[in-house]
């Protein structure tokens, strides 16, 4: 059974076209609706699901508002792309388990009508994100969206465009000429992390070396350690990964890096468990102010202000941290405030 699906409407779309041209064993259906009930109904695992693919056009907006508690600080990441949901890499602790209701992978063809929604944007000096709800470069060779946004984006120098990701498939970076208001993010992890908890995502020196080659095409790159994972001497394994990243690197090109802990519904521990025998979940866990469970706040802090600590031995760099109150800040930075990233 073929596990590509389509819907007829995306024949009206360049970019529906072009993905035809690439993709020849696929089956039609109805819509997204039906996709997804059909993708319920097969009783599938989270890995199993992930090996289906929907290519149709979306209802609704494709830019979104990253929710965040009033308790916590802002963040960066406010303004988010959903042209794409879902991708191949079966992270344990991935959010993306219990906020949709299914792990197959949908893409959106219809960009023109995203870009027209993108123009009606008018907030400057903000960055938008490309891969909070998906991976932006794991598919790029079928989808090529990665043209398509830097395109758009070259010509709003008022905004920034953030394409994140946990994989090393850059090709149709190295063909693209950087823009200053492009930045590529690397989700990363130590290996043993990547290794336990991230299964299929690239390597931790397929990820360092990807962001060294496109650092050398003049793309910035930022840094997103985020989520960090109390495993045993983490300590140490989080300061060998920053020696690994901060020796290979450019680091007058590393424009800002993001750091935070696992923190989850309660939904998510149940179906990852119910699925994988893991120690993900071994650690005391507490409920946050946002409902989301987090490690305890001691346990934080010694995490950030040990890889906070290690970065700071290479110069100083603008880190922000994910999801976490002020008083968490005030103690992460307490001797370096300057560091510390505020709107």
């Amino acid at each position: 059974m073929s596990k590509i699906y389509i819907t007829e409407d995306i024949k009206n779309y360049k970019k529906g076209l072009e993905i035809l041209e690439k993709i020849k064993n696929y089956k039609v259906i109805e819509d997204e609706k039906t996709f997804v009930k059909m993708i319920q109904e097969l009783k599938l695992t989270n890995e199993e699901e992930k090996k289906y693919m929907l290519f149709t056009t979306k209802k609704g907006n494709f830019l979104k508002s990253y929710y965040l508690d009033d308790n916590l600080s802002k963040i960066k990441e406010e303004f988010y792309l959903s042209y794409e949901n879902n991708c191949p890499f079966n992270c344990l602790y991935c959010y993306l388990r219990d906020y949709f209701n299914h792990s197959a992978f949908i893409f959106y063809v219809n960009l023109e009508d995203m870009f027209e929604e993108i123009d009606k944007f008018t907030k400057k000096n903000t960055m938008i994100s490309a891969g909070i709800v998906n991976d932006t470069l794991v598919h790029d060779n079928l989808t090529n969206i990665t043209t398509d946004l830097i395109e758009y984006f070259k010509n709003r120098e008022e905004l920034i465009l953030e394409l994140r990701t946990k994989s090393h498939n850059i090709s149709n970076l190295l063909e693209i000429k950087p823009h200053k208001n492009i930045l590529i993010s690397f989700t990363f992890s130590p290996q043993e992390v990547i290794d336990r908890y991230e299964l299929g995502a690239s390597s931790l020196k397929e990820r360092v070396e990807a962001a060294k080659k496109l650092q050398t095409h003049g793309y910035s790159i930022g840094l997103r350690l985020d989520p960090m994972i109390n495993i045993e001497n983490s300590d140490i394994a989080y300061q060998n990964m920053i020696k690994e990243i901060f020796s290979t690197l450019d680091l007058t090109k590393i424009r800002d890096i993001g750091i935070g802990t696992i923190r989850y519904k309660k939904g998510l521990r149940q179906k990852v468990l119910s699925e994988v025998n893991t120690d993900l979940f071994y650690n005391e866990f507490v409920v946050g102010i946002d409902g989301k469970e987090r490690y305890f706040k001691k346990i934080r802090i010694d995490m950030y202000k040990n890889i906070v600590n290690s970065i700071n031995s290479y110069g100083k760099f603008d880190i922000y941290l994910g999801m976490e109150p002020q008083y968490i800040w005030d103690e992460v930075f307490e001797k370096e405030g300057k560091n510390k990233w505020i709107t």
